[in-house]
């Protein structure tokens, strides 16, 4: 992920010096939704203690079978 945000100080720079003006955005948006889960993760454990990995592991079981029946082999 700081991969991600030096990329976004690159593709800003590029940006300011004549390259595309919104290179910069998708990279942006994909360190923010860290931020964002981050956030989400820290508040469900507050409020409900290690109960919040269930929660997280349920997701994880739903988008992976999301994915699974998606995907055309």
């Amino acid at each position: 992920m700081t991969g991600a945000l030096v990329k976004v100080g690159q593709q800003v720079a590029a940006a300011l010096t004549g390259g595309p003006r919104l290179g910069w955005l998708p990279n942006l948006l994909l360190w923010a939704a860290l931020v964002a889960g981050s956030l989400c993760g820290a508040l469900a454990y507050h409020w409900i203690n290690l109960a919040a990995i269930w929660f997280a592991a349920g997701c994880a079981l739903v988008l992976g079978a999301i994915v699974g029946l998606t995907i055309r082999r």
